[in-house]
């Protein structure tokens, strides 16, 4: 009889823990999930000798996504009115496939930032 008891009462535990978290974590799992899909193209292409290569790699990109996943959807809300709640799985499927190609996009916005202060230094 206490089994019964112990499992009803975990049963609604969970219940409670969903109904107040669940809109919460909603969001973040989504982007995990849309960023893992993202991140199995580059991981296909990857040279990987050990799973624990592949592991990282797949680690990296989904870490990727969920730092600039609500940053960048914010962004195409602006630009193009496209709701955040609606843009975070895209927006996170693309960061993910992005996989390690990441570094000559930061160097295009470094040279544009350093351009804009050369700019502001010249005036």
């Amino acid at each position: 009889m206490a089994a019964v008891e112990t499992a009803a009462g975990g049963a609604s535990l969970t219940v409670i823990f969903v109904a107040l978290l669940g809109p919460m974590a909603g969001p973040y799992v989504l982007i995990v999930f849309a960023a893992v899909a993202g991140a199995m193209w580059p991981l296909s292409a990857a040279r990987t000798d050990t799973r624990w290569q592949g592991f990282w790699l797949l680690l990296r990109c989904t870490a990727m996504a969920l730092v600039l996943t609500s940053v960048i959807s914010g962004v195409v809300e602006q630009l193009w009115g496209l709701p955040v709640s609606e843009g975070l799985a895209p927006v996170a499927l693309v960061i993910g496939a992005m996989g390690n190609g990441w570094r000559p996009v930061f160097i295009s916005l470094a040279a544009i930032v350093q351009g804009a202060i050369d700019k502001v230094g010249r005036q």
